[in-house]
């Protein structure tokens, strides 16, 4: 049984008044809502939402970020409100009771992250209708103009994002297979929630790479690694928003766990990323391998309130959109019938610097090795830390064809150590990918 809210290790977070101001009460999510809500809103997309109401969160955020200016600990502050990803995301052992990624806690606590977030806009707005707009970088490629537009409090963010589009790996799109391609997100196509754990590396990367939402928190055996989603495309597209400056080595914003929720981007990647699991679990038979025990239902994760007091949110109320206050307005990833070009006209082509090193690793395999349905997992070892965010891209192809990336993987700190994939290739070769200059090496 899990202790919750009540580990040492959280009660410490929640008392120091760094992370969760100074208030001592504890609420619940119910409890936030002082603002009449005549009907649930619902999230739409950036590019549709209606610009009255994306004008009022605008101005929320900025009052939020005003406070900030003026007191870095006031409540109703934007950076009190980014504490908690810094708090719970940011930890440095994967394996701390507080670390909310690496596991089943990454969906619903940032699911229930969004909601107190949209909660304080609507709140601060004075607007019950509002919902925070998310952003389908399936379709859309490059930031939206209305992150990017100056003046806004929605581009207030420290990002060095490369002069180019997210590229077909980064969000997990994958042309070569039909059915994957329908998807839209390869991810969608894990077809179980909960992870076993396993000490070989190899096996337990084969069973995260099919699954949706993670290994349990604690296991027995401490195993601790990124799901299906959450490896890719979460990962690349944090990495490729925030960016690292190559001059001095500065992380944006979204490239870094501790300042990840400054950027109001976030919301609107994790508000999709919260969409792709809805899409997910919108088969039964997907739902239903949900875990319905005591430690993953009771399970509470806390934020702070406006007024410095803590919200308690259970695990069992992230499994019902309507009861955090919000619904989609389609979870459609590519549309009905997905396929087709996914990349809008008129993008600048973007321009590759030289490789690094420029060597080919080649790792020949009997015909019989490959048969069409197996699944293969690839280790990579060996490769020293640039000490720097990255994401990894790897390319297979059976001899003497055109070789194709077939997936990437964001590597913040170099953390991954293996990777699975499906392909008849015959060799592969694993490119590390440097964003902002994109300097390539091959390994």
């Amino acid at each position: 049984m899990l202790e919750n809210s009540y580990s040492p290790e959280r009660r410490k977070l929640l008392t120091s008044g760094i992370a969760f101001g100074v208030g001592a009460a504890v609420g619940t999510l119910f409890s936030t809502a002082s603002v009449s809500q005549p009907s649930i809103p619902t999230r739409e997309s950036i590019e549709r939402i209606d610009a009255i109401k994306l004008s009022k969160i605008e101005a929320a955020i900025q009052e939020m970020m005003d406070r900030s200016d003026k007191d870095k600990k006031d409540p109703r502050g934007w950076l009190a409100n980014a504490e908690p990803h810094n708090a719970f995301c940011a930890a440095t052992d994967s394996r701390g009771f507080s670390q909310i990624h690496f596991c089943y806690w990454f969906l619903p606590w940032h699911r229930a992250y969004l909601a107190i977030t949209e909660r304080k806009i609507r709140e601060i707005a004075g607007d019950a209708s509002l919902a925070f707009p998310y952003w389908n970088w399936s379709i859309d490629r490059r930031i939206p103009t209305r992150f990017s537009t100056m003046g806004s409090s929605l581009s207030k963010a420290v990002r060095f994002t490369p002069d180019r589009e997210l590229e077909s790996g980064e969000v997990d799109y994958i042309d070569s297979d039909s059915v994957l391609r329908k998807l839209g997100v390869a991810a969608l196509a894990a077809r179980k929630f909960v992870a076993t754990p396993f000490t070989d590396r190899i096996a337990l990367a084969r069973e995260l790479r099919g699954s949706f939402g993670g290994l349990a928190r604690p296991n027995a055996l401490e195993r601790y690694g990124n799901s299906r989603i959450e490896g890719t495309p979460h990962g690349p597209v944090h990495v490729y928003v925030g960016g690292v400056d190559d001059v001095t080595g500065r992380f944006g914003d979204m490239t870094d766990f501790a300042t990840a929720g400054r950027d109001p981007i976030f919301f609107s990647h994790h508000g999709n990323i919260d969409r792709l699991w809805e899409n997910w679990r919108s088969n039964p038979s997907q739902r239903a391998a949900e875990p319905n025990d005591r430690d993953f239902l009771e399970h509470k994760f806390v934020f702070p309130w406006l007024d410095g007091s803590s919200i308690e949110v259970a695990c069992s109320e992230t499994l019902d959109t309507t009861k955090l206050g919000y619904t989609y307005d389609s979870l459609e990833v590519v549309g009905a019938t997905g396929g087709g070009s996914l990349v809008k006209e008129g993008v600048i082509e973007r321009k590759r610097l030289p490789a690094v090193v420029d060597s080919i690793v080649n790792v020949p395999a009997t015909p019989e090795a490959f048969a069409k349905t197996s699944r293969y997992v690839l280790i990579i070892s060996g490769v020293e830390s640039p000490g720097r965010p990255m994401s990894a891209g790897v390319y297979v192809a059976p001899r003497g064809q055109m070789i194709r990336k077939v997936f990437w993987l964001a590597v913040f700190r170099l953390c991954a150590v293996a990777l699975s994939m499906h392909s008849r290739a015959m060799y592969c070769i694993l490119t590390l990918r440097r964003q902002f200059q994109h300097l390539e090496r091959n390994i």
